[in-house]
């Protein structure tokens, strides 16, 4: 009877007192908190003396606000990639977004597809590929019908990486190649400021052109924004230098004819949003602190100029947008042929598509 009592004890304690049940999202949780922190400390005190010495190496500029530009416009471009089950389709578009017309300008979106059999997880680079090579074409047309543009920026990069060598595929590669020469053979013809606005740089360009890669794995955009304060900006560098001296050569950005230069610049206080990357043509070089000082006044809204983010926002091909399409498709296949498997999406894939 005693051992009976004893045993009801133990299954009524209190909660509190048990030993806590196996439990994997609570065993995820305490990793990533003890790893993730235990990184971030550890590689505080480098950080802050990585940023001490690029201030120290490169020089630093304030920036003033102020617009010297009167016509611009901002070109973005959006993709996205339906996966059915039986081929995966990509749709490409691109559009162009004056200030302070609110004229949009945009070519015939483009669409295609490839087996699972023929080029499988590579589908996303081609599409890549394909998407900013549209979006250098959209800008060259976009001066033809408005030649009174002084400055276009491009939301993306006038300076290439290793990476889009062997990108996509060799036609590509090469319509993405003509695409950049044509713009700029444009804007230097037509006297128009041109700079490429990279919103996301994982490139590690300056550590490289400063002779720091040996020091750390970090990118730049990481450093510069402990190393930048809103308002600032870095000295010009060469990407093409620092490429070379990271791989030896540079093939893609060998392609492009007019040499490059490149500049980082913090338009927000916001911890959160490191600095941009601007690319600009040596024929521009004159108009640099024109470039910046618009990108500055005009960064009203996360740090970006506003010419992009109004770009992004008429272009932007999203998920929801895409799945609303899809189900206008399996509507229409059902009532001609009642064949919605034939429909399927990739497994996996069928949630955010609606089904």
């Amino acid at each position: 009877m005693v051992l009976a009592v004893k045993e009801r004890n133990k299954l009524i304690q209190p909660l509190s007192l048990r030993a806590p049940l196996p439990n994997l999202s609570l065993s995820i949780r305490n990793l990533l908190l003890n790893e993730i922190t235990s990184d971030v400390l550890d590689d505080l005190p480098l950080v802050k003396e990585l940023a001490k010495r690029i201030r120290r190496e490169i020089d630093i500029v304030s920036l003033t606000k102020y617009e010297a530009f009167t016509h611009v416009a901002g070109v973005d471009a959006g993709s996205q990639i339906i996966p059915l089950a039986s081929r995966q389709y990509g749709i490409i578009s691109a559009l162009a977004y004056g200030i302070p017309s609110g004229h949009r300008f945009f070519l015939d979106p483009e669409s295609f597809s490839q087996a699972y059999s023929k080029i499988g997880d590579g589908f996303r680079s081609v599409v890549n590929v394909r998407r900013e090579a549209k979006l250098y074409e959209t800008a060259v047309l976009y001066l033809d019908e408005r030649p009174e543009t002084d400055l276009v920026l491009i939301d993306g990069p006038l300076a290439f990486s290793n990476w889009w060598k062997n990108a996509g595929e060799e036609k590509d590669r090469q319509r993405l190649i003509d695409a950049v020469n044509r713009l700029l053979k444009k804007c230097r013809e037509m006297d128009v400021t041109v700079a490429g606005i990279v919103k996301r740089p994982s490139a590690r360009y300056l550590i490289h052109y400063l002779g720091l890669q040996n020091e750390t794995d970090l990118p730049d955009s990481f450093l510069l924004l402990q190393a930048l304060r809103q308002g600032e900006r870095t000295d010009i560098f060469s990407p093409k230098t620092a490429l070379r001296m990271a791989a030896r050569n540079s093939p893609f950005m060998d392609a492009v004819r007019d040499s490059i230069y490149s500049f980082y610049c913090r338009l927000t206080s916001e911890w959160n949003l490191p600095p941009i990357r601007v690319d600009i043509p040596a024929f521009c070089l004159g108009r640099l602190d024109d470039v910046a000082s618009y990108c500055y006044a005009t960064s009203f809204y996360g740090g970006i100029p506003l010419a992009i983010v109004k770009a992004d926002e008429e272009v932007k091909v999203t998920r929801r947008f895409i799945s609303d399409i899809y189900m206008e498709i399996l509507t229409r296949v059902s009532r001609e042929s009642g064949e919605m498997s034939q429909l399927a999406p990739y497994w996996g894939e069928g949630e955010w598509m609606g089904v």
